[in-house]
């Protein structure tokens, strides 16, 4: 019974023991239970605030990409490896509910993430200042597009003004050359028509080869050169000019008559001489007068010769222009030297006896380049054109009729 009782005690006691035991084991394993409880609850509110933290970046990321959708290269590397932190962060979340360490990795990749984050921003920063800086020079230059567009309204403006002045300015044109052109062509024609009856080269008055003139040349350019598209136009400037040259040539030409109110006793051509009555040649006219008789130049020159000149006796002999001399013999007197300049009217002279003559007259020579003409033609023409200005003076003083 001893040892039943022994037994029988030493099982209580066992139980007891195996008892207080589990309930030490339980216990022990209820605290470890609620410490990884505690642990995981403060890693899921951490896990929590990182999630809070990577939406916050994923919403700042997607407003800077919406605001700022012209950004370059550079802004979007670094959302590229903002995105690529934030997968790694992702992957991280899943270690974190394992192990302390993933947790401790978590902290440094969301410090890492931070510092990516404020680089982000300073970024961002710069790309938006130099954003403002283009978006006040686009200000400015749309401004000044709208002073351009203002210059080229008022330039449109300003160019129908100018072609409607034009338009104008071209009917005035026509109208003019309406009314100048058959008065141009008609004073041209009998001017020409006189000058050729002296037998002398027209186109060589109208080219002013002999005229004094000079100066450098200078040529003009493509921009410069005349653009009168108008053939009527042209063909009257042409005539204009043609009839403008004309008459400057007239009062260098010997137009005049040498003397005044005298006979004509010979005239220019072939004829018997009045000395042996042989057949010869007049190379000039003969004007009869009274000895003393004053003798004038028939045109501006100078004088080449002055004396005596065998049978021309004494004579005068003046140079004109385009190649036309003019010679006054058989005189009296010689008023001039060698080297004088004379005008038209000038004396040169006194009409006389001198030289192979048989009585007072004027021998008057007119010749171009060394051939003789007709003196008479030359009168006859400078007649023509006095009696045209006049004319012309007449119809001009007449006062316009009244519109």
């Amino acid at each position: 019974m001893l040892a039943v009782g022994l037994a029988a005690f030493g099982w209580f006691v066992h139980a007891s023991y195996r008892t207080l035991a589990e309930q030490d084991i339980i216990a022990a394993r209820d605290a470890t239970i609620a410490r990884l409880e505690t642990r995981n609850d403060a890693q899921s509110d951490e896990v929590e605030r990182l999630e809070r933290t990577i939406a916050a970046l994923q919403d700042e990321r997607d407003r800077a990409i919406l605001a700022r959708n012209s950004l370059d290269k550079e802004l979007t590397r670094r959302v590229r490896e903002r995105d690529e932190a934030l997968a790694a962060a992702s992957r991280l979340q899943t270690i974190v509910e394992n192990s302390e360490e993933s947790r401790i990795a978590t902290s440094d990749v969301a410090m890492t993430l931070e510092n990516e984050l404020a680089t982000s921003y300073l970024k961002r920063w710069r790309v938006e200042e130099s954003l403002q800086v283009a978006e006040d020079r686009i200000a400015a230059l749309e401004e000044q597009g709208g002073l351009l567009r203002d210059r080229a309204a008022s330039s449109d403006r300003q160019a129908t003004v100018l072609k409607d002045r034009i338009a104008t300015l071209e009917l005035i044109q026509g109208e003019l050359v309406a009314r100048l052109a058959p008065v141009t062509n008609n004073q041209l024609a009998r001017l020409e028509g006189h000058l050729g009856a002296i037998g002398i080269d027209i186109e060589r008055l109208v080219s002013g080869d002999d005229a004094e003139v000079g100066g450098p040349f200078i040529a003009l350019t493509d921009n410069e050169r005349p653009t009168i598209v108008d053939a009527r136009l042209t063909a009257l400037a042409t005539g204009i000019q043609r009839l403008d040259a004309l008459r400057a040539a007239l009062p260098v030409m010997p137009l005049a008559e040498p003397v005044d109110e005298v006979d004509i006793s010979s005239r220019f051509g072939n004829r018997r001489d009045p000395i042996n009555g042989r057949l010869a040649f007049h190379a000039g006219t003969d004007f009869r007068g009274p000895v003393g008789t004053p003798v004038h130049v028939t045109a501006p020159g100078e004088v080449i010769r002055a004396g005596w000149a065998g049978a021309y006796g004494r004579m005068v002999r003046v140079r004109h222009a385009f190649g036309i001399e003019t010679t006054y013999a058989h005189l009296s007197r010689v008023s001039v030297k060698v080297g004088d300049k004379v005008e038209v009217g000038d004396t040169v002279g006194k009409l006389g006896n001198s030289g192979r003559s048989t009585g007072p007259h004027l021998h008057y020579e007119v010749r171009f380049d060394d051939v003789p003409r007709d003196p008479l033609r030359f009168i006859e023409a400078g007649r023509h054109v006095q009696e045209e200005r006049e004319q012309q003076a007449a119809v001009e003083a007449k006062p316009e009729p009244a519109p």
